[in-house]
């Protein structure tokens, strides 16, 4: 029963980051076909360890890293082949990109906490057009108002988001 729960799990984490696991890869070697056999092995070498796996930390991070050293590995293997990038480039893309994604998650965080700050009405409009992906001109409809309304409230909401979200990145960054 654990077996199966835990084979559920590991299938979903890699489902829902098949792409992005994939464009990493691709990334790092340039060649499609050379991502795909990666990826596969990836998968493979993922699953054998995915009992070492700490639960409360992301998957993506953690899968990325496995990919990172097959990557490598793969180079390796593959080195009289010049149109891959050196061990160190590798290292130091590998690094930039994981400096990436912390500013990419303080900037999400960031915009959620600005989020929930907004008023209700606000938040259901941004809701409506950016997450359900209305037209302005249905919304307008909806609440009976004209669309150059629609369209100037949702500017003033996005500057107003900007905004907090430089705030509350600031002052991450102060801390």
């Amino acid at each position: 029963m654990e077996q199966k729960k835990q084979e559920r799990q590991f299938t979903t984490f890699l489902t829902a980051h098949r792409r992005q696991l994939y464009a990493f890869i691709y990334s790092l070697l340039g060649d499609h076909a050379d991502a795909e056999d990666v990826y596969q092995r990836c998968s493979m070498i993922m699953w054998d360890k995915f009992d070492q796996y700490d639960s409360a930390c992301d998957f993506l991070p953690w899968a990325m890293g496995i990919s990172f050293y097959e990557v490598k590995n793969f180079l390796r293997v593959s080195s009289r082949d010049r149109h891959y990038f050196s061990e160190q480039l590798l290292n130091q893309l590998f690094e930039r990109m994981q400096n990436g994604k912390s500013v990419q998650n303080v900037q999400l965080a960031s915009l959620e906490n600005c989020l929930k700050s907004l008023r209700q009405k606000d938040l259901w409009l941004v809701e409506q057009v950016y997450w359900e992906r209305r037209k302005c001109s249905s919304v307008a409809r909806e609440l009976g108002m004209k669309i150059n309304a629609i369209y100037d409230r949702v500017g003033r909401i996005r500057s107003q988001l900007r905004e907090c979200v430089k705030r509350r990145i600031a002052e991450v960054e102060h801390v």
